[in-house]
């Protein structure tokens, strides 16, 4: 290395830095330039081609070099090394940042000092920058490795961008910048530690960026201080978020497909919601959020996993779920809310499970949920507004519920909500412990002491089980029964209450079993009588409280809290009345003569037949399954069948236990809440799920469907292909199922026909010209292969509706009729005019063209004469009137490399040609992409995983590559695979006219991953094996990718090609067409540096040569071939 002395006043030393690397004795030379004291102005860019330190003679800070017009100050060439130490570099170029270093080139600053309004543009090379201050604009990190660390960015920023990883450490940024985001990633794995952001800009991840922060500090910030989108990932550790500067701003934000992961991070003071997900996937391990404007955590969407997580000084909620999200949360306290009476959570539609729960000092109810599934467990509230409110159709489990001192209800339970509450102890409420109207609420195992009001208030339409509990020392009546309320108490005790024991209106329904009242100050049931057991409140009687006796029951016998039972006649013409459905009515009809028969014997003192009264409803969602089964519930109770008729619904979500009380425990808890009804298990299929606990459910909901089989009828309900493989596997549950009803999807016409019925039940009619344009929307629809099934009539009629008011309210009437008719203009916008009759649809000339594409394909004899088979039979199909002929679902076995994703592909788009969908386009599923990493495959991420791959494979075709590779075993349990596949199997008949499903993989392996998932390989109608490629045949692919990259192949080049394939025939046969690319790619490489050569040493090229592969361009033959 030649050390150069520059100095702007020794004659004897160099007088720039640009002139002291442009000096032609040094050309080729390393240099270091010493440098004196000054400022340095540079007209030329100090160009760096091969290595030049840069040091100053007395020290940091003391040589400022500049740039005097659009240039930069340094450009660091590819293959050069630039160093400087203490040095100034300072532009004013608006244009050219004020140090570029180009791709393969390094740099080192150490205590250095940028000033420009570009940023140092670090691209494509290796740097590290130490102790430097990064003044007006910052750095621009662009697919570089290296490091930043110990760094002052002053209103300046950085961005990591490009497919690398820096590490940034001990960094601290002040102020923000007008144009730019303070620290950006975007496509990038970088990793910050220990770095800050004060008074400035925000963190802004995207462009599906991983990144990992830990010990990051964002005080101040003027922008919104964390935000992660486009499907991108971060984790952070240890962040503290505090005292955001700009209004109505999340502190944290996550967006679309994104995820991030937070481990014990503290947000404070937050102007709008402190973490929010849109759609994303949030993971919490440690979470403070101290002082928020609105909500502590929003889980919009999207779906989280939540452990240990603080709240206080929170505006509204502390967790807000809403909009089919779900969330799963282990620890949470909550104190100090706002001065709106939010709930501490609040679930809106969602899905959750919360444990270990504390809440204390809140305005509001622990909890609100609106719609939706929950699940509580030692859950604790003390000094609060109240408990937990539910309504519209929510259902909750509450298992160990606390709560102490609320100011209004411990439960509040509205609109169709059914809450299970077991073990819970609900003291001092000020007004009622439980109330319930218009829901049911079991109670099991509690206790219910001093209420402010009443220990449970039924109102009208509530119904209200309570088992083994004690209601005491309330300052109202123990229980009160409304006008129409229900109310069932079994081994219960209400003792000590300042009023009535029991109040029950006379509309109101009462069942009593081995329930004690004592010293009740209003009246009770115990009042020294004989001990006989008493008549209690039934419909339409007149006391308004129990007699005397020791304990009360109902003496007929009838354990009842239900409505009295239509009659059979009204619930026959009801099931006739439905719209299609033939062959499911003629089944039912069958099974309703022989319990009608059962029951006649039985009047007649004989005993009855036994016949099983447990059905399989088998078919496409929304074809009426859970209507069918709940006539049939109540056909049962007419005939004196069933004592209650109440109809329960479950899903596998309510069986199967990920926590807390075990699968048989769940299953049976289920079954004794239908007792004397119906069970009905909604996609049961799903219970086959193969991690153990769906066994469980099954088995114990087998032997109970035998136990109780003259007490409840269990209905289970699911695809038909998924139905049957449930059966298949658990023959003692086939043994205890009457038999299987068959549900097919709805024509055109039925489907407008459900839309009359309807519209008729609500005193609509149809105008002229309305039906004709219903069934075009529906004849379209179901070509389209969008939809099968009656939820779209009723989707259909909400939304006319909708419009049809815009258009009367807007003055769009002139008699009365018309606000009950229903015309053509109300329709516009919400149907679509699809075709009056059926029409052909073949692209005929696409066809051929992608069929010829098919010929072209190198080998694939048998595989093409199969496709060319399928598409004749499709054609067929089409030409003959079939608007939806049986979309082909496929396996492809053979080596990898054989072309399956080329033919997928042309198999794809051959489908849209001929119409049997709607695009043809491929999605490439992985076992990986499906499963997902280690520590993201928790309950219900996989099949929500698999579903999103599906719906972005609607319309066109889902290629499962490698699928043996679900059979492993994974971290996350057995189960994970199996997930994959029975959500799978769903979607494929919920959605089998719009996706077609290829299986791909290795011959044995994938047959004998098809053998262990029979429900899947009973889908797919045909295989196409694909062999390996020979010699000739490997080494055409290779002149076809040549061709294709308008390159030459001469004779003799094919030749050496040819030598070098028989070389390694076996090798590249194994490897298919991705080895022939790799040796392919080889080959361009080495061609290129021929040309390079010959271009240094002074030739020049012409066009032919730049097109031409020769011999030598090709690699040696061996075993490492191409790699």
């Amino acid at each position: 290395m030649i050390t150069v002395r520059v100095s702007k006043t020794d004659p004897a030393a160099t007088s720039s830095l640009g002139k002291a690397v442009r000096e032609h004795r040094y050309a080729g030379a390393d240099l270091h330039l010493r440098v004196a004291p000054g400022e340095y102005v540079e007209p030329l860019v100090i160009g760096v081609r091969g290595r030049v330190v840069v040091t100053p003679d007395e020290g940091a800070g003391t040589v400022t070099v500049v740039a005097t017009g659009e240039t930069n100050v340094f450009n660091v060439h590819e293959g050069g090394t630039l160093e400087l130490h203490g040095i100034s570099v300072r532009s004013t170029s608006e244009e050219y940042p004020p140090l570029y270093v180009q791709k393969d080139a390094r740099l080192k600053a150490v205590d250095c000092v940028f000033t420009a309004p570009r940023r140092v543009n670090v691209v494509g090379a290796r740097a590290e920058v130490v102790g430097c201050r990064f003044e007006d604009s910052g750095l621009l990190w662009d697919g570089s490795e290296g490091s930043v660390s110990e760094c002052y960015f002053a209103g300046a920023v950085i961005a990591v961008q490009g497919r690398c990883s820096p590490k940034i450490s001990g960094t601290v940024f002040t102020g923000a910048h007008d144009d730019w985001h303070t620290l950006y990633v975007a496509d990038a794995s970088p990793e910050f530690t220990d770095c800050a952001l004060v008074d400035g800009g925000g963190v802004y991840v995207r462009d599906r960026a991983r990144a990992e922060f830990t010990d990051l500090r964002v005080t101040g910030s003027y922008d919104w201080p964390v935000r992660v989108y486009e499907r991108s990932r971060a984790t952070f550790t240890r962040m503290v978020v505090e005292g955001a500067r700009k209004e109505d701003t999340d502190a944290f934000f996550v967006h679309g497909d994104s995820e991030a992961t937070l481990n014990d991070c503290e947000i404070t003071d937050a102007t709008r919601t402190g973490v929010a997900i849109e759609g994303g996937k949030l993971t919490v391990e440690g979470l403070t959020v101290d002082g928020t404007a609105t909500d502590a955590v929003l889980v919009d969407g999207g779906q989280a996993d939540v452990t240990d997580l603080r709240c206080t000084r929170i505006g509204k909620a502390a967790l807000l779920i809403a909009d089919g999200a779900r969330v799963t949360v282990s620890g949470m306290s909550v104190a100090e809310s706002g001065v709106e009476e939010r709930g501490a959570i609040a679930s809106v539609r969602s899905r959750f499970e919360v444990s270990d729960l504390r809440v204390s000092r809140w305005h509001g109810p622990m909890a609100i949920v609106v719609g939706g599934r929950g699940y509580f467990e030692d859950i604790v509230g003390h000094d609060v507004g109240s408990g937990i409110h539910s309504r519209e159709d929510a259902t909750l489990t509450v298992r160990g519920m606390v709560l102490r001192d609320a100011r209004e209800d411990g439960l509040n339970i509205l609109d169709g909500t059914e809450v299970q509450l077991h073990q819970a102890d609900l003291s001092d409420c000020g007004e009622d412990a439980v109330y319930v109207q218009g829901g049911h609420v079991t109670v099991r195992s509690s206790t219910l002491s001093g209420s402010g009001e009443r220990g449970i208030r039924v109102g009208e339409g509530g119904v209200a089980a309570l088992e083994d509990t004690s209601i005491r020392d309330g300052r109202g009546d123990g229980v009160m029964v409304e006008e129409g309320g229900r109310v069932r108490l079994v081994r219960c005790t209400v003792t000590g209450n300042d009023e009535e024991g029991l109040w029950a209106a006379d509309s109101s329904s009462v069942y009593l079993e081995e329930t004690t009242f004592s010293g009740n100050r209003g009246g009770d049931a115990n009042q020294g009588g004989n001990g006989d057991r008493a008549a209690a409140r039934v419909a339409g009687t007149g006391a308004t409280r129990p007699d005397e006796g020791g304990t009360a029951a109902q003496e007929s016998g009838d354990a009842t809290v239900r409505d009295r039972a239509r009659p059979l006649e009204t619930l026959l013409a009801e099931l006739e009345g439905l719209v299609g459905l033939d062959r499911v009515k003629k089944e039912v009809r069958a099974l309703v003569n022989i319990q009608t028969v059962s029951a006649k014997r039985m009047e007649a003192g004989f005993p009855p037949l036994n016949v099983s009264r447990h059905l399989v409803l088998s078919g496409p969602s929304g074809s009426g399954r859970a209507t069918v089964a709940r006539l049939y519930g109540e056909i049962l109770r007419s005939l004196g069948l069933l004592s209650q008729g109440q109809f329960v619904t479950a899903s596998r979500d309510d069986l199967v236990a990920d926590r807390g009380v075990g699968s048989a425990q769940r299953t049976a808890d289920l079954v004794e809440r239908a007792r004397g009804g119906v069970l009905f298990v909604a996609e049961a299929y799903a219970l086959s799920r193969g991690d153990g606990s769906g066994q469980e459910a099954v088995d114990t909901l087998s032997g109970l469907m035998e136990e109780l089989r003259d007490e409840v009828v269990v209905v289970l309900s699911g695809p038909t292909n998924g139905m049957r493989a449930l059966l298949e596997a658990n023959p003692e549950l086939r043994a205890r199922v009457a038999r299987t009803v068959e549900f097919e999807g709805y024509s055109p016409e039925q489907l407008g026909g459900i839309f009359e019925g309807m519209a008729e039940e609500r005193g609509y009619t149809l105008g002229e010209g309305a039906r004709d344009l219903l069934l075009r929307h529906f004849r379209g629809r179901i070509a389209e292969g969008s939809f099968g099934h009656g939820r779209e009539a009723r989707a259909v009629f909400e939304e006319v509706l909708r419009v049809q008011a815009e258009r009367i309210t807007a003055g769009g009437y002139q008699t009365v009729a018309d606000l009950t008719r229903i015309r053509t203009d109300d329709l516009e916008g919400v149907v679509a005019e699809g075709p009056a009759t059926p029409t052909e649809a073949v692209d005929g000339v696409r066809v051929n063209a992608l069929l010829a594409s098919l010929d072209g394909l190198v080998g694939l004899g048998e595989v093409k004469r199969q496709v060319k088979g399928l598409t004749d039979l499709l054609c067929r199909a089409r030409s003959e009137g079939d608007r939806r002929p049986a979309a082909r679902h496929l396996v492809f076995l053979g080596p990898p490399g054989t072309g399956k994703g080329t033919v997928a592909r042309l198999y794809g788009e051959l489908l849209a040609a001929v119409g049997v969908l709607p695009r043809g386009h491929v999605v490439e599923a992985s076992p990986g992409s499906l499963v997902g990493p280690p520590g993201q495959r928790g309950p219900g991420r996989v099949a929500l995983r698999t579903r999103e791959l599906f719906e972005r494979a609607r319309g066109g075709l889902l290629l499962l590559s490698d699928a043996e590779v679900l059979n492993r075993d994974f971290t996350g349990g057995r189960g994970v695979g199996q997930e994959v596949v029975d959500t799978l199997l769903r979607l494929m008949e919920e959605h089998r006219d719009e996706v077609v499903v290829v299986v791909s993989g290795r011959a044995r392996e994938t047959t004998g991953f098809l053998a262990d998932h029979p429900g899947l390989a009973a889908r797919l109608s045909r295989t196409l094996e694909f062999s390996s490629y020979d010699r000739e045949e490997l080494a055409d692919i290779f002149v076809g990718m040549a061709e294709r990259a308008d390159l030459l192949v001469p004779e003799a080049t094919r030749r050496a090609l040819s030598e070098l394939v028989g070389a390694d025939a076996r090798g590249l046969a194994e490897g298919g067409g991705h080895r022939v690319r790799a040796l392919f790619e080889a080959g361009l490489t080495m061609q290129a540096r021929r040309i390079e050569a010959a271009a240094l040493s002074g030739e020049s090229p012409g066009v032919d040569e730049l097109r031409t592969l020769l011999p030598e361009d090709l690699p040696d033959a061996g075993p490492g071939l191409g790699e």
